[in-house]
């Protein structure tokens, strides 16, 4: 299912399809920031974003470093991630805007591919049980 999320300035309609965590994407509104846990609590469901089908991942590489010993513990270290590879984007056919993993934009700035479809998610809205809700918005990459 695609969501059809109306631009009205333009007077056109884009699509926008979710490609992370194997779930839907609740878009609260009217969700109260408590800074005492860095989230937001309340508000209402406006709209549910559905899972696409997949999940578009990102390859890395990582290198063993020079351990780092503390109290005579040596505790095991690797370098950077170097990113290999990331899933292809899905066509501007078939979505123009794709809800991703923050990874999966860092590799893709990493190997010089244009972010601007690209969206996480954003203002993480959780219930009194600390379980994750939805989020109040995205941020555009």
């Amino acid at each position: 299912m695609v969501v059809v999320i109306p631009i009205r300035e333009k007077g056109e309609t884009m699509t926008i399809k979710s490609f992370v965590g194997g779930h839907s994407v609740m878009v609260i509104e009217g969700a109260t920031f408590d800074p005492s846990i860095r989230k937001f609590r309340g508000g209402e469901v406006a709209l549910e974003i559905p899972f696409s089908g997949r999940m578009l991942s990102a390859k890395a590489k990582q290198e063993t470093a020079e351990p780092i010993v503390v109290g005579g513990v040596s505790i095991p270290t690797k370098t950077r991630q170097i990113w290999e590879s990331v899933d292809p984007l899905p066509s501007t056919e078939e979505c123009d805007l794709c809800i991703v993993s923050a990874m999966y934009v860092a590799a893709c700035r990493d190997l010089g591919i244009d972010t601007s479809r690209l969206l996480t998610m954003d203002g993480t809205v959780v219930d009194d049980d600390g379980k994750i809700r939805g989020v109040t918005g995205f941020t555009r990459n």
